[in-house]
């Protein structure tokens, strides 16, 4: 529905040729009644299906008519049933826009195996993805061996091989040979 609503234009002190209705939509607040389509609805409208995972999967069919690998990036409910196929890609290209979509829909991310399988890529929780806990601060690891201050100079070292003057005695312990 659109309303017409009049607007004068001030710069033009009043002339009839400047004025001019503009066309604003009115949003409307509330349930809205959709029309019955052909295409897939996703989201949380009513008679739509809830989207569960993003799914990326080698097709066949594309791969032998293009002559070359072919990726599709699906959309799975929580049953883990194809709900849309949201494109098809290269194998350059297939993995970034996989993330791209992984990260802006916040949904896990998973690979579907030529064999039927599925795999998560991950452990994630909502928009968190969880991982391996990285240590921040070194001098916990050197607690129990030597104090901060010394972490940067040398132990002393024993030399490879000792040290011969004029082959007659060893630096090292004195004696001759």
């Amino acid at each position: 529905m659109v309303t017409r609503f009049p607007s004068s234009n001030r710069r033009s002190s009043g002339s009839q040729a400047a004025r001019r209705d503009v066309d604003l939509p009115v949003i409307h607040r509330g349930p809205v009644q959709a029309e019955p389509s052909a295409l897939p609805i996703v989201g949380g409208v009513p008679g739509g299906s809830v989207a569960g995972s993003l799914a990326l999967c080698l097709d066949g069919d594309a791969s032998d008519a293009a002559g070359e690998d072919r990726f599709a990036v699906m959309l799975l409910d929580r049953d883990g049933d194809p709900v849309m196929r949201l494109g098809l890609y290269g194998d350059d290209e297939v993995v970034a826009v996989w993330r791209r979509l992984g990260a802006e829909t916040g949904l896990p991310m998973v690979v579907i195996q030529e064999d039927g399988a599925v795999s998560a890529m991950g452990q994630q929780v909502g928009r968190l993805k969880l991982g391996a806990v990285r240590i921040r601060r070194r001098h916990g690891l050197l607690a129990h061996r030597r104090p901060r201050f010394l972490t940067r100079r040398k132990t002393a070292r024993l030399p490879l091989r000792p040290l011969v003057y004029r082959d007659e005695a060893l630096m090292t312990d004195g004696g001759s040979l």
